[in-house]
């Protein structure tokens, strides 16, 4: 009986390999957008022109056939991404409709209660930022889910407002307890600033057809400033003793 359960499913996997995913839909999730849970699995529906029944026949668009490994795959995957968006008892089931060269794939979603943020720290920045006012624009909140992209998202705010305060290594620290089974979790962001560094000097270098002076009086960074870092901006910083 087993070996005819394996031969059965390996003629099955074999025969999906060849099978066009003309439908793919999320029911259920709230939470999370359908563009979200598509970007996070491996399996994809078609291009419009391969799915819709009165075109199709024209053999235009993108076919994307379906891999069961994958597909099982993706319930993990699904799972794994509401866990970290907070919602730890979320479940996946999934429908599939096989035809002779197609499958319709159906994911249907419980996401469940989630996990909120019951308290939020931000540490460290006593006389360097305003606390109050860099909590409130953090992307994470008090009584929202316990989102861990969130988390990191405000840990990330916090180091490039400490880099734009002329803190150049600073960083932030993530710390959490999170209890699934009573719906509850505390944060703490621990900054760590580092030294508050300032322009020493200011090199031009490659100039042709402009003199030096000319380009120092149009630039802004002066002797002296607070040191910043741009977001996205390549610093390279050298000491002196």
């Amino acid at each position: 009986m087993l070996l005819a359960a394996l031969a059965a499913t390996t003629v099955l996997a074999a025969q999906d390999k060849e099978r066009v995913v003309r439908g793919l839909k999320f029911v259920g999730n709230k939470a999370l957008d359908n563009y979200t849970l598509e970007s996070a699995i491996a399996t994809t529906k078609s291009s419009a022109w391969a799915r819709k029944w009165y075109v199709r026949w024209l053999g235009l668009g993108e076919k994307r056939y379906f891999n069961e490994v994958e597909f099982r795959r993706d319930v993990v995957r699904l799972i794994l991404l509401y866990r970290q968006s907070g919602y730890m008892n979320a479940v996946v089931d999934t429908s599939v409709r096989r035809t002779s060269r197609d499958v319709y794939v159906m994911f249907r979603i419980h996401e469940g209660d989630p996990v909120r943020v019951a308290r939020l720290d931000v540490l460290g920045l006593d006389g360097i930022l305003d606390v109050a006012k860099l909590k409130r624009d953090l992307p994470l909140q008090v009584g929202d889910p316990f989102d861990r992209f969130l988390m990191q998202a405000s840990a990330d705010t916090i180091v490039s407002r400490l880099r734009n305060t002329g803190y150049p290594y600073a960083e932030v620290l993530r710390n959490f307890d999170s209890e699934a089974g009573i719906l509850r979790a505390e944060v703490e962001l621990d900054a760590q600033p580092g030294v508050r560094m300032r322009i020493g000097g200011v090199m031009i270098r490659g100039l042709r057809d402009v003199d030096t002076a000319t380009v120092r009086r149009v630039v802004s960074v002066r002797r002296g400033q607070t040191f910043t870092v741009p977001p996205g901006a390549l610093v390279a910083i050298s000491s002196s003793t």
